[in-house]
């Protein structure tokens, strides 16, 4: 629903403005139908006596034809050329029995959507062990299209990424000291679609709603309205919301990682404690991992949310040992500690520093309680205690004592509690510092090189299985056969074909159809793909030596409404001057659900 759409009149305007607020991908929608319902009823006596939010924009709807009669054709951040499928490389080749399974999970969202019904219902008739069978199916249902650049240059870049094991407990206790944090009970949504420019360039106020905050057009400073305080923050592109929260009589930008890891959440449910912040950081930026547990059993843990602020991974200054120490191996445009473990577990070495966070389609609220998650002395997850901060202290400690050691060549000492374990009389300085000192100090330096990264990811528990983990689509990813894409160039659920170049590196170049079912805080841009290679240490090497030119070749069914013109925006400025241009879609494929369009 596009925001000129949400209607003038006080009440209704408000009202969509509310509805629009909690518009949300799969990933959100179902933890928030409840909460959607409880904010409405509980908001409805209160919506009309609001002011009406100003007019954003008047936008006429988005000319759109059907994806076979469209031609080439642009959107603001991609071009489209028709293709044939007899001229797609490896498409006679591609085992695409390996990608039919992939296929009908994406069918399991897409198919209630009109343009999917046809293709979903036809794949039940299909043999699903036979590559013709499924090559004829794709050719008669869909039409192929190649993604370029918004200059119609054909080449882009294809990393990959993987789902980690970490070591951790349930409970705190050396060396299991950092937190694996569920959703904070404070972070709240703001829609940017109920905002114009103009209202970041004068005070804005807003009601706090549920989790949603509402901007209120001429509202003053009083009870129960907040000052819009974003500075420069943008909001996310798939939703466009801003992730925020309140601070005084202000709304202002959610936490960063610096000040997370200092201890700022102090009410948020713990998951989990890990022994190693690269290989949590690792975790973070992947999306979602496994933590193998002091008992043998294993917490299986998927994406919820992200702080609101954009993935910026520490620099490497050659002046800056630091960040030196993170330039080793590349992992989705990300680095990687050499030596990972067996088992891919995290420590020992292993610390996968990578590009973006795939996006989980579990997204929400978290529910997991604190059951077995309070450390000795009773600090319970969603209490505000002196353990809590104290916890947080211990962590600073080790952090910035293991940055120093790095820095200085020496080992610090380990660290119980809140005093320092009794360290031996120093040996003779030896030419190199041992091997586990040295691993020791590049995974602290590396994590506290990361600080400098805003962007913070929250996870929740699900179930453990062999299935790949949720992507963003709402399925399990399959490895070798799902990538994560810019949902505004690749619409999340469609296949995609995938040619890489002769790799640079000992992994064999890719043809092959695969499903767009993910998506990555730096995955952006038109031919832009982010290769699934699946779980633990093996699939992780692979990711890590994976960053190769490619091509990408989009199936859209047919019948598929594709935004292939422009569309004319009304904008009314602070004077009242109403200004008219011209706009290309942001979305390829405008949907709620998948790709929210401005």
């Amino acid at each position: 629903m596009r925001s000129g759409n949400c209607g003038t009149a006080n009440s209704a305007l408000l009202l969509s403005a509310l509805l629009c607020a909690c518009a949300a991908p799969p990933a959100h929608r179902a933890e928030e139908a409840q909460e959607a319902v409880q904010v409405s009823r509980a908001a409805a006596a209160a919506v009309d006596a609001l002011p009406a939010t100003e007019p954003v924009a008047a936008v006429e709807p988005m000319p759109t034809v059907p994806a076979e009669q469209a031609g080439s054709f642009s959107t603001r951040h991609a071009h489209f050329e028709p293709a044939r499928f007899d001229d797609l490389p490896g498409w006679r080749e591609d085992r695409l029995a390996e990608a039919w399974r992939s296929y009908r999970q994406s069918c399991a969202v897409l198919a209630k959507k009109p343009a999917w019904q046809a293709p979903c219902a036809a794949a039940a008739a299909v043999d699903g062990g036979s590559d013709q069978a499924i090559r004829r199916f794709f050719e008669q249902e869909f039409v192929l299209y190649q993604i370029r650049n918004v200059d119609k240059t054909p080449t882009g870049v294809v990393t990959g990424y993987f789902e980690p094991l970490l070591k951790g407990s349930r409970r705190l206790a050396k060396p299991y000291i950092y937190p694996v944090y569920g959703t904070p009970g404070d972070l709240l949504l703001l829609n940017a679609r109920s905002m114009t420019a103009s209202t970041r360039e004068r005070p804005l106020y807003a009601r706090v709603v549920g989790r949603n905050v509402i901007a209120v057009a001429n509202a003053v400073a009083g009870p129960g309205f907040y000052r819009i305080d974003l500075g420069e923050a943008q909001a996310d592109i798939r939703d466009k919301k801003f992730r925020v929260r309140v601070d005084g009589d202000r709304i202002v930008p959610y936490y960063t990682r610096a000040e997370i890891e200092r201890g700022a959440l102090q009410s948020t449910p713990i998951l989990a404690w890990v022994d190693n912040p690269a290989a949590l950081y690792s975790m973070q930026v992947q999306g979602s991992g496994k933590v193998r547990l002091t008992d043998g059993s294993t917490l299986r843990l998927a994406y919820a949310e992200q702080n609101g602020h954009p993935f910026l991974p520490a620099g490497k200054s050659a002046s800056d040992r630091r960040q030196q120490l993170a330039a080793r191996v590349r992992t989705r445009g990300g680095l990687m500690l050499a030596d990972a473990g067996e088992d891919g577990a995290g420590g020992e070495g292993e610390a996968l520093i990578d590009e973006a966070g795939t996006a989980d389609a579990e997204a929400g609220d978290s529910e997991v309680t604190t059951r077995g998650l309070s450390p000795p002395g009773g600090r319970t997850a969603g209490s505000k205690s002196a353990a809590g901060a104290r916890q947080s202290a211990e962590v600073e400690q080790v952090i910035e004592a293991l940055s120093r050691g790095a820095a200085s060549g020496k080992q610090p000492a380990a660290q119980t509690g809140t005093e320092a374990a009794p360290t031996k009389p120093a040996a003779p300085a030896k030419s190199a510092a041992p091997p586990a000192a040295t691993e020791q100090n590049d995974t602290a330096a590396i994590a506290y090189a990361n600080r400098a990264d805003p962007s913070y990811v929250f996870f929740r528990e699900i179930p453990d299985s062999d299935a790949g983990p949720i992507g963003a689509l709402g399925v399990p990813l399959t490895a070798g056969r799902s990538v994560a894409v810019d949902p505004r160039t690749t619409p999340l659920g469609f296949p995609v074909f995938l040619v890489t170049a002769d790799a640079k590196t000992q992994l064999p170049r890719i043809t092959r159809l695969m499903m767009a079912q993910d998506t990555g805080g730096a995955i952006r841009g038109a031919v832009r793909a982010d290769y699934f290679w699946g779980f633990g240490a093996t699939a992780g090497a692979q990711a890590s030596r994976m960053k190769e030119n490619g091509r990408m070749w989009l199936l859209l069914p047919k019948g598929q409404q594709v935004a292939a013109k422009e569309a004319l925006v009304r904008t009314r400025g602070i004077g009242g001057e109403v200004t008219i241009t011209g706009r290309k879609a942001d979305c390829l494929v405008p949907d709620p659900d998948l790709c929210v369009e401005d």
